[in-house]
């Protein structure tokens, strides 16, 4: 609800409750401007001020009731929080080069509390898709929900942790995480065996974000939550058992021939830059 002066205070309107009319955003933005509906707004103003003096004359009570639940209504501030921004891993936190690193996070490619590779395998996608078809989820509710859900193992290959899920005996996924830019992306590779005999690589192309979610309190109230988003910028494919060398170094992604089982040498290798 909006306090609109009736007469604008850039016309010599007072600041007084004689001049004031509640209005709604949105007949506040129609309306408010336009100087022949000022008649109109002060009788509809009187006409409402009637009905709740006549309505609530004995239910002083009620009123206070009405105030109290006003106070947990979500406002435009509460709204404008639930855009994403890419400000820091960390809740609470301004952001920064130091900030924009797995260590200074709860949920970590790196180490305990480790991101659940199932998350990370919903977000690269089926390779059957165009794209992704999952943009984001949120840790904060994800990463030991039962959707998500099996026991991992992290060890070492390589100098590089890896973290494994394995399903069945033909089915596994597992991440590594090779650096994160300057900007915050994270660059992760990806291991996905689907149940067959092919195993697809991929780089994976990450950024945490942080927002806040409308929900209800224990008491039914509406209020807001916390949110960690784990956000998908795309992926590389790198081909079925791809193994070569991956690195990360000046802002530049160099993946290196693949050695692999299929040797398609320099013509895996690629380029690009990740700022």
């Amino acid at each position: 609800m909006d306090i609109h002066h009736i007469v604008p205070q850039s016309e010599g309107g007072l600041h007084t409750e004689e001049n004031a009319a509640p209005l709604c955003p949105s007949c506040h933005e129609t309306y408010g401007a336009n100087p022949q509906k000022r008649k109109l707004i002060r009788e509809a103003r009187d006409l409402w001020y009637e009905i709740c003096a006549t309505r609530f004359a004995s239910g002083v009570g009620q009123l206070k009731d009405m105030t109290d639940a006003l106070k947990h209504v979500a406002t435009k501030e509460d709204l404008k929080h639930l855009a994403v921004r890419n400000v820091s891993y960390l809740l609470g936190t301004s952001g920064g080069r130091e900030e924009h690193s797995p260590e200074h996070s709860r949920y970590s490619f790196v180490r305990e509390e480790f991101i659940h590779p199932l998350i990370v395998r919903e977000l690269l996608g089926w390779l059957s898709d165009p794209a992704e078809t999952i943009a984001a989820v949120d840790l904060a509710s994800a990463n030991r929900s039962n959707r998500f859900f099996g026991d991992f193992l992290a060890s070492t290959r390589n100098g590089r942790a890896w973290v494994e899920w394995a399903g069945t005996e033909r089915e596994s996924f597992a991440y590594s995480h090779i650096a994160t830019s300057p900007s915050g992306v994270q660059i992760v590779e990806c291991s996905d065996r689907g149940g067959g005999t092919g195993v697809f690589g991929s780089v994976g192309l990450f950024s945490l974000e942080c927002d806040r979610a409308l929900g209800l309190d224990p008491e039914r109230k509406i209020s807001t939550r916390a949110r960690v988003l784990l956000k998908s910028l795309g992926s590389i494919s790198l081909g079925d058992r791809y193994n070569g060398k991956i690195t990360y170094q000046d802002g530049l992604l160099v993946i290196g021939p693949d050695e692999g089982w299929f040797k398609r040498g320099k013509a895996a290798s690629k380029e690009l830059p990740v700022g």
